[in-house]
């Protein structure tokens, strides 16, 4: 496969899984409150245990890093009450993200993988087949803080385009990065990107309060 053609198939992977849990996390707020957190456990218990058997099919992977990362949005969005909460949440995931991949846990798992030594990070990764092994494309972390936030921001009324933008731009970048560099923190990424547009939504939002 030639790095152009990957490089298109990764980069449609990545925005295909972010729309994915944002609206299967949108979908769920149709659930009534008291049901909606019990169904989110419960599909969360059910992608570990799909998880934990270490399915061989990648289509099986897939389902449960979506379905897992949907979950936990439906659980943790509802927290994030306005745009300055959601831009805090990412600036503090985005710095837990770039040290994990620096010196803690994320390092030693793409180190492991790169060495053949564990492919724990494969069940913890959207993936795509490449000559016959599930290549990990996106972590479940990222598709579940880039989805709360998305999902949160949303709720708060920004406008779609805005926010999916925003949020799809961030995690491009981060991959484009990744291609070149050998792999980068995602969430440094998305957090840069939605803080921008949080200040920019905040400042348009003030002038027209001062305008009327």
């Amino acid at each position: 496969m030639s790095l152009s053609l990957f490089s298109a198939l990764a980069a449609a992977v990545t925005v295909g899984g972010l729309v994915a849990v944002v609206w299967a996390a949108r979908l769920a707020r149709v659930v009534p409150a008291a049901r909606r957190k019990s169904l989110a456990l419960g599909v969360l218990l059910i992608c570990a245990l799909v998880l934990a058997l270490r399915p061989a099919a990648w289509p099986a992977i897939d389902l449960a890093v979506l379905a897992g990362a949907a979950g936990a949005v439906v659980l943790i969005e509802g927290a994030l009450q306005n745009a300055a909460s959601v831009a805090v949440f990412l600036a503090v995931a985005g710095t837990v993200d770039f040290l994990s991949m620096s010196t803690g846990i994320s390092r030693v798992l793409v180190e492991r993988y790169r060495s053949g030594s564990s492919d724990l990070l494969v069940y913890l990764s959207l993936v795509i087949p490449v000559h016959g092994r599930p290549l990990p494309i996106v972590g479940v972390s990222d598709l579940f803080v880039a989805g709360s936030a998305a999902a949160a921001l949303l709720r708060l009324g920004l406008r779609p385009a805005a926010v999916m933008g925003t949020i799809v731009a961030g995690l491009l970048a981060a991959l484009a990065y990744g291609l070149w560099r050998g792999g980068a923190p995602a969430l440094p990424f998305v957090a840069a990107a939605v803080c921008a547009l949080v200040w920019r939504h905040s400042r348009v939002t003030r002038i027209g309060k001062l305008g009327t």
